[in-house]
């Protein structure tokens, strides 16, 4: 049987066992004390009757007779709860009157003096007393156990009842005082869970128990690590990247010059793959920079300022109407104005990420919609497209870096949604891909929290 992992299952097995000993030594003591106040109340019962037969006893030595009426042998041997026996023996040892097969263990030697030992007659349980009568005759009076028994029952009732209740009651406090005490890890569990995936602070021992710190110091050096680590990469990227934009906008300025020369047209064919190469290769460095600012930039919630996504769209309207004109998309926008608490930079990113994703990957014709305004109370801005949409199978892993719908047509890199969720996760913004209501294309809805007036 495995052990448990819990802390808090493992103090309770520990306390059960401790309180399990305790009722086992209780309920033996118990019944000790219960079969002792037996004796003592119920052996003098016995001796008594035992003294009046060896009274009853007339005769000389060899014609020994038991006189005792009807009424005088019910009065002494009757009793409602158990079932007696006696047996008279003289001093040779021969069984004068009585039952002659009720076992006689031992005899007491001088005169007056009373023995009892339990013994088994006729198939039940008795208590025997052995008295030595002063005319040399040896009397025996048993009787089943059977008030005994109750009365051993009844102390130890008496006993584990209020013992049962009190471990009971005890176990209740222990599971309550563990969780108490635990509720320090509790809080530093919903703090890690509870934290955005960019979120590497140091937690707050303020409050921790002492025998909890020094683990919580640990996870702390180790989220330490694991920023600097982080930071380090996202460094790198962002200066890889950015060190890449400057010598491929040279040479997309020298490719395009190049072009409007006169070539043969294998050259000219040559020349408009490179160029498309190299457009290609400056959006990745772009977006690969954008990524990093967006999962590394330390001081974004500090430029979080009010401002209304109506003015991101109109500016979106501005900056990708050309580019929607040239692969016949009809771009169009739908926008009301709604507040909302960001960086505008960032969201800009995000926006025209999305609008690119649309124009890139929907057929020519299609229609793409932005959208923004309040749903429910909350700012969100979508959009929307006709195209052939992204697959059920595909959905789960569309947000993940440099992650392509297999058959996609167009260039990308697979990183423009990854943006998105980044920039949305800074914001506290929720990200959902759907289809939108006629049946066809894809519709990306960012979902902001509601401004609270001061």
């Amino acid at each position: 049987m495995r052990a448990p992992t819990s802390i808090r299952h493992r103090v309770l097995l520990s306390m059960a066992g401790v309180l399990l000993a305790v009722v086992v030594a209780t309920a033996v003591i118990a019944w000790n004390v219960g079969v002792r106040m037996a004796a003592d109340a119920y052996d003098r019962s016995l001796l008594d009757p035992a003294v009046a037969l060896a009274g009853s006893v007339r005769g000389d030595a060899d014609a020994l007779r038991l006189e005792l009426s009807v009424d005088a042998r019910r009065a002494l041997l009757f009793d409602e709860s158990d079932r007696l026996a006696f047996q008279i023996r003289d001093a040779r040892g021969h069984v004068v009157a009585g039952e002659a097969d009720l076992p006689m263990v031992a005899v007491p030697v001088t005169p007056g003096d009373a023995m009892f030992h339990n013994v088994t007659w006729r198939g039940s349980r008795m208590r025997v007393a052995s008295y030595r009568a002063s005319n040399g005759l040896t009397v025996l009076v048993g009787e089943t156990l059977n008030k005994r028994n109750r009365l051993v029952r009844e102390v130890l009732v008496a006993a584990l009842l209020p013992t049962l209740v009190v471990a009971v009651v005890a176990l209740a406090l222990v599971w309550g005082a563990v969780g108490r005490a635990l509720a320090p890890l509790d809080r530093v569990r919903d703090d890690l869970l509870d934290r955005a995936p960019t979120n590497l602070e140091p937690l707050d021992t303020g409050g921790a128990p002492d025998e909890v710190k020094p683990a919580m110091r640990a996870l702390n050096r180790l989220i330490d690590r694991l920023r600097l680590a982080v930071e380090s990469q996202q460094r790198f990227v962002a200066d890889a990247a950015h060190q890449l934009r400057t010598p491929l906008a040279g040479l997309r300025m020298q490719l395009e010059l190049l072009r409007r020369r006169p070539h043969a047209p294998e050259v000219a064919a040559e020349l408009e793959k490179m160029h498309a190469a190299t457009i290609r290769a400056s959006r990745l460095a772009h977006q690969l920079l954008a990524l990093a600012r967006a999962e590394g930039d330390a001081e974004a919630q500090g430029r979080m300022r009010p401002f209304d996504l109506y003015r991101l769209g109109d500016a979106a309207a501005r900056d990708w109407a050309a580019r929607a004109i040239e692969r016949d998309i009809d771009l169009g926008f739908e926008l009301e104005h709604a507040e909302v608490q960001g960086d505008e930079v960032m969201l800009r990113e995000l926006l025209g990420n999305l609008i690119d994703n649309a124009i890139r990957y929907a057929p020519s014709g299609s229609v793409v919609t932005v959208r923004c305004g309040l749903e429910d109370g909350r700012p969100f801005l979508a959009v929307e497209d006709d195209g052939p949409g992204v697959p059920e199978s595909a959905r789960p892993r569309i947000f993940e870096r440099f992650f392509r719908v297999d058959g996609s047509p167009g260039d990308g890199s697979g990183l423009g949604l990854a943006i998105v969720r980044e920039v949305a996760g800074r914001h506290g913004a929720s990200v959902e891909l759907v289809t939108p209501p006629t049946g066809r294309g894809t519709a990306v809805i960012v979902r902001f929290a509601a401004i609270v007036p001061n």
